[in-house]
């Protein structure tokens, strides 16, 4: 399956909310890093220490001379024993201009043994990620709780459904195009702002500053990292958005059609 990540403008932590919900998903996952603007994910997870010698630039070489499948697996590392496999974004932002993300969405929608969590940056019009949204099983737009930041989401989303739409699908409605909020009560609800921005809040993760700079700045983990508000919540909300994304999955695959005698009516 993929699940990916969004903000809009002046939202906080897509990166951090990747890294720890993949850290806690209840399948085998991948972090993998498709901001279009230059990637964060190795830098923020590892400090700087993980060579930059695998990411999407080098997997879609590879995949030239070679299957996807074969070249994920040489290019996905763990940069630090406390996170997620990654698949590690760009090093400049005009890298992403000659991706194929149509195809490189096609692949990431089915990896074999594993949900694929990706962080795609903030969205914009004429988001080059659109081709992934648009293959991925759930999308999900990460706000904060301010009255500037629910605006900017409540003007992103009908941006983003328009995206999901131009592909055909049937359910490009809130079911698959959820809502997390990080620090809600800051000052409006959970409630508040499904209500303001028209859309399911599936979740929320704490403003929880100290565990998030593990994710965000490669500050090593306490002893009490895995007992943090931030990783508690993001094992409750992995299983959550894990339920949903397979959920929005069945009804979008096709199934076949059985007649009277058994047969399969294609």
């Amino acid at each position: 399956m993929l699940i990916s990540f969004l903000s809009a403008k002046g939202s906080p932590g897509v990166t951090t909310a990747v890294l720890a919900l993949a850290t806690r998903w209840p399948r085998s996952a991948i972090a993998v890093d498709l901001d279009p603007q230059g990637g964060d994910i190795l830098a923020g997870v590892g400090g700087g220490r993980q060579p930059a010698r695998h990411g999407i630039v080098e997997l879609l070489v590879e995949a030239r001379t070679d299957s996807m499948l074969a070249a994920m697996g040489r290019q996905v590392v763990r940069p630090a024993p406390h996170s997620p496999p990654v698949l590690a974004g760009f090093g400049a932002p005009g890298q992403a201009a000659n991706v194929p993300w149509d195809l490189l969405g096609s692949h990431l929608v089915d990896v074999p043994g594993a949900d694929v969590v990706a962080d795609c940056g903030r969205f914009t019009l004429d988001h080059p990620v659109s081709a992934v949204l648009r293959h991925s099983d759930l999308v999900v737009l990460v706000a904060g709780s301010s009255l500037r930041i629910v605006r900017a989401a409540a003007r992103t989303l009908p941006l983003i459904r328009r995206e999901l739409g131009t592909a055909g699908d049937a359910i490009s409605g809130p079911g698959r195009l959820v809502l997390v909020i990080v620090g809600p009560d800051l000052p409006y609800n959970a409630e508040e702002i499904a209500g303001g921005c028209q859309a399911e809040v599936a979740g929320t993760l704490p403003d929880d500053p100290v565990a998030a700079s593990v994710w965000s700045d490669g500050e090593l983990p306490g002893r009490g990292f895995q007992r943090s508000r931030l990783q508690r919540a993001a094992g409750v909300l992995a299983r959550s958005l894990a339920d949903r994304a397979m959920a929005c999955r069945e009804v979008r695959t096709p199934q076949p059609c059985v007649g009277i005698n058994g047969r399969v009516l294609r």
